[in-house]
C-alpha cells in the first residue's frame, strides 16, 4: 500500500497581493458616506476601489490602530519629548541620541515606568523610530569637532555671545536676571605652612578631615541678591546633623558621586529658582552653562509655564564669562581653605 504524495500548497507568487492605493482621504469620504446611508458598502467598494471589508471595519471604529507593535508612550508623551529636544536645541545645547535616550530613561524611572523598556534606557532602534515618526519636526545633524587649540575662544566669539546677551536682557529689570552656577569644595583643607624643629623628616598635622566633596549650587541676580544655596553631600544617607547652622532657606540632599545629577537639578529649580519666579511678573531670563546634564521633561514645562528662558555661556569660556566663578566662587573658597 503506497501512501498518497501530499499536496503541493499553493504559494502566493510575490507581488501578487493586492496592496494599499488608495488615501486616507478617499477612504474617510467612503466611510462617511456608508454611515450616512447615501451608498452601501458595495457600491462604496466599486466607486472608490477600497475593499468593503475595510470600509465597513472603519465604519463601526473597528481595528482602527495601525498595525504592528503599540507604541511605548502615548502620544502627548512624545510630544513632550519633542519639545524637550527642540528647547535644548534653542538653549544651544543641542542633544545628542544618547542623550535624548537618558533623558527618557529619567523620565521612566521618576513615574516607575522603568519596566517598559526592561530596566534599560530605550535603545537605538526606538530613537530612530521615534526621530521617523517626527521627522516633520526632528532631524539629526552632523556637529564638526575641532581640537582644544582651535576651541579657544577668539574675540569675535565674545562678541557673538555679549551681543545675544544683551539683545535678551533688553528692557529686563536687573531683577528679573539670574545667574547660577554649581561648585565642589572639599573636606581637605590642602597644605599649609607650618613651624617645626629643624631636620624633621615627615611634617605632618592631625586633621579631622575625610576628603569628601561637597556641591554647592548657588544663584544670584543682577541687582545683587543672592538666592539661597543647594547643598549636596557625597553620601548614602543623609544626616540631620548636616543640616543645621546653615544660611536661611538652604535646602540639603545627597548623591553618590556628590555631584549635581538631573534629579537634583530638577529639585533645585523647583524649590529654588520657581519661588523667585513666582514673585516677578513677566520674563525672566537665567543663565548658567552644563544644561543639557540637567535637562528634562519637566523642567522644560516649568520655564513654559513661568516665562522663563535660558542663556548658556559660551563652552570652555566660564572663567571669563560666568559672573559667580569670576567674583564669587574665588573668595568663598579662600575663606572656606581658612575655616577648615
Amino acid at each position: 500500500m503506497t501512501c498518497p504524495k501530499p499536496k503541493k500548497r499553493n504559494r502566493r507568487k510575490i507581488g501578487a497581493r493586492a496592496y494599499k492605493n488608495y488615501s486616507e482621504e478617499m477612504l474617510t469620504l467612503a466611510v462617511e458616506m456608508v454611515r450616512n446611508k447615501n451608498v452601501s458598502s458595495y457600491d462604496a467598494e466599486k466607486q472608490f476601489g477600497i475593499p468593503r471589508r475595510t470600509i465597513e471595519k472603519r465604519a463601526k471604529n473597528l481595528h482602527t490602530n495601525k498595525p504592528g507593535p503599540r507604541y511605548r508612550f502615548t502620544e502627548e508623551e512624545e510630544l513632550q519629548f519633542v519639545k524637550v529636544l527642540i528647547v535644548a536645541s534653542e538653549f544651544g545645547c543641542p542633544l545628542t541620541q544618547l542623550d535624548f535616550r537618558m533623558i527618557v530613561f529619567d523620565y521612566l524611572k521618576k513615574n516607575n515606568k522603568a519596566y517598559i523598556f526592561n530596566d534599560n534606557p530605550p535603545g537605538d532602534w526606538w530613537v530612530k523610530n521615534f526621530l521617523i515618526r517626527h521627522h516633520d519636526k526632528l532631524t539629526v545633524r552632523s556637529t564638526q569637532n575641532i581640537k582644544k587649540a582651535r576651541a579657544e575662544k577668539s574675540l569675535q566669539d565674545f562678541k557673538i555671545y555679549f551681543e545675544n546677551l544683551k539683545s535678551c536682557v533688553e528692557d529686563l529689570p536687573a531683577t528679573h536676571i539670574l545667574n547660577y552656577d554649581e561648585t565642589n569644595v572639599s573636606d581637605d583643607p590642602g597644605a599649609v605652612k607650618c613651624i617645626f624643629r629643624r631636620g624633621i623628616k615627615y611634617p605632618e598635622r592631625t586633621v579631622n578631615y575625610s576628603k569628601g566633596c561637597i556641591s554647592i549650587m548657588f544663584s544670584g541676580t543682577a541687582s545683587g541678591d543672592l538666592l539661597a544655596p543647594y547643598v549636596v553631600y557625597k553620601s548614602e544617607n543623609m544626616w540631620t546633623q548636616w543640616c543645621d547652622g546653615g544660611p536661611e532657606g538652604a535646602r540639603y540632599n545627597r548623591t553618590k558621586s556628590g555631584w549635581f545629577d538631573s534629579g537634583m537639578f530638577m529639585d533645585w529649580f523647583t524649590t529654588i529658582v520657581i519661588p523667585w519666579a513666582q514673585r516677578l511678573e513677566g520674563p525672566k531670563l537665567v543663565i548658567g552653562d552644563n544644561l543639557s546634564s540637567h535637562i528634562n521633561v519637566d523642567v522644560v514645562e516649568l520655564c513654559e509655564r513661568h516665562n522663563i528662558r535660558f542663556v548658556l555661556l559660551p563652552p570652555n569660556s566660564t572663567h571669563l564669562t560666568q559672573p559667580l566663578d569670576v567674583a564669587f566662587f574665588a573668595p568663598l573658597k579662600r575663606t572656606w581653605r581658612k575655616i577648615r
